[in-house]
């Protein structure tokens, strides 16, 4: 278990209790989700964030409506928006400005640890949360899976390791991803993702996520069983994202 995710989460916790005064959770009230992030697989996530703990600002023109627009019409499946401020430089505005903008379900990218952040995903139009299986203990992760199922959003069990796999079979995630990205020294292996994804059984859903650039990945990924791929990097960086994607989906 990396030190980074907790730091992340110890720094966004004041901020979400600041939330949670200003916007109290009895007054939110949108309704489920009519889109659902399984229902939208197989596909690509296309990832939209600003900027990462690994390389710092990644894309400075950071237009995300005009982003997401792009990308949706480039085919990507779903989009994952970057919602942590202090190490992504995301928002809860981006995430609900590109929702309302697009017709393909939104995934809400954040370290969640509360159930206010799960009804927030939802208030602000996300279909799905990530859940870390290394940020929560097995209670945790299996307390706010339920409470995401309960709100009509789907799940994003995210793992990196054979253990953490386990750990999301055994939770109501409804669809499971492997990382690439190595937490303690950054560095990525799709090598590994392949061997985890063998794992996960299809009906889970598996999700190959991160260190994706070229359409050789993509396809290398499918054929060890991955049915989702969210690609993030590999787009923020291209002056076009949507012509890179269309790129990796040829």
């Amino acid at each position: 278990m990396s030190d980074i995710l907790h730091t992340i989460a110890e720094k966004l916790r004041p901020l979400v209790e600041e939330r949670k005064r200003l916007h109290p959770i009895e007054e939110f009230t949108t309704p489920a989700p009519q889109r659902t992030l399984r229902g939208a697989m197989p596909g690509v996530i296309a990832e939209l964030k600003k900027a990462s703990p690994s390389r710092g600002l990644i894309r400075p023109d950071f237009r995300p409506v005009e982003l997401a627009r792009e990308l949706e019409a480039a085919g990507a499946a779903a989009l994952s928006v970057l919602t942590e401020p202090n190490y992504f430089l995301g928002s809860t505005e981006y995430l609900k400005s590109v929702a309302a903008e697009v017709s393909i379900p939104c995934l809400r990218k954040e370290f969640i640890f509360d159930e206010y952040q799960i009804r927030e995903a939802r208030e602000c139009g996300a279909s799905a949360v990530l859940l870390i299986a290394a940020l929560l203990d097995q209670p945790t992760l299996v307390r706010l899976a339920e409470a995401a199922r309960n709100c009509g959003l789907d799940v994003l069990g995210e793992a990196h390791d054979a253990d953490e796999v386990r750990r999301l079979l055994d939770s109501p995630a409804t669809l499971i991803g492997v990382n690439a990205r190595d937490l303690k020294t950054f560095s990525t292996d799709l090598g590994r993702v392949g061997k985890l994804l063998s794992l996960i059984p299809p009906e889970r859903c598996p999700v190959a996520e991160s260190a994706i650039h070229s359409s050789t990945d993509l396809r290398k990924l499918r054929e060890a069983g991955a049915q989702g791929f969210l690609i993030g990097g590999a787009l923020m960086d291209a002056p076009s994202p949507g012509a890179k994607l269309r790129e990796l989906l040829s």
